[in-house]
């Protein structure tokens, strides 16, 4: 009987180590199913493409020359000097960006201005003008002759800024009430004024 009882346990032991091994191939085989293998390179992936991305969006934001325009850059509009004004303005309707080229908050406005442009479909009818060439400045316009060209009867202040002409006429700029630069939104603004639509 004893020999029996022996049996039984050393069956049992070893269906219990079966079971054990059993177990324990079904964790290896879980553990390394394809299934895994397919999340974890997903996982790889997503993490290569968001550092792809950031790195992207970072070295953009580097290495930008604020000395010359967005928008003649991009080949949006052309950028004209002061012998091209006169040609430029005489146009059915025309808009000169007055500007600088010397910081990072008149780029960034350059390319809000390019939906803009965009929208309203301005882009044979805009032109950009560095203010302060030989022709004189917007802001001083007795030295020169900026005066004449732009027919311009009082200095503007404020630069940047946009100039709007009509059938070769003066009819109005880009202003704010406020001390601040302009935004595209003001642009848009004096579009709805003068009903020049999308």
């Amino acid at each position: 009987m004893e020999k029996k009882k022996i049996e039984e346990k050393n069956q049992k032991n070893k269906k219990k180590i079966e079971k054990e091994k059993i177990s324990e191939e079904k964790k290896i085989e879980e553990f390394f199913s394809p299934s895994k293998y397919v999340v974890v390179g997903i996982l790889l992936l997503g993490v290569v493409l968001v550092a792809l991305t950031l790195a992207r969006i970072y070295g953009s934001t580097q290495n930008i020359d604020y000395s010359k325009s967005y928008l003649v850059d991009k080949e949006i509009v052309p950028e004209i000097t002061c012998s091209d004004l006169a040609n430029a303005i005489s146009g059915e309707r025309s808009f000169i960006f007055v500007t600088h080229y010397d910081s990072e908050e008149e780029y960034e406005l350059e390319k809000d201005l390019k939906g803009v442009i965009g929208e309203y479909r301005l882009k044979d009818d805009f032109f950009v003008f560095k203010d302060d060439q030989e022709c004189g400045s917007v802001k001083n316009i007795e030295e020169g002759s900026i005066k004449e060209t732009l027919k311009l009867s009082e200095s503007i202040d404020t630069v940047p800024t946009i100039l709007y002409y009509k059938d070769g006429e003066f009819i109005d700029y880009v202003k704010r009430e406020d001390p601040k630069m302009i935004e595209a939104a003001d642009f848009v603004k004096l579009l709805d004024i003068y009903e020049i639509t999308k």
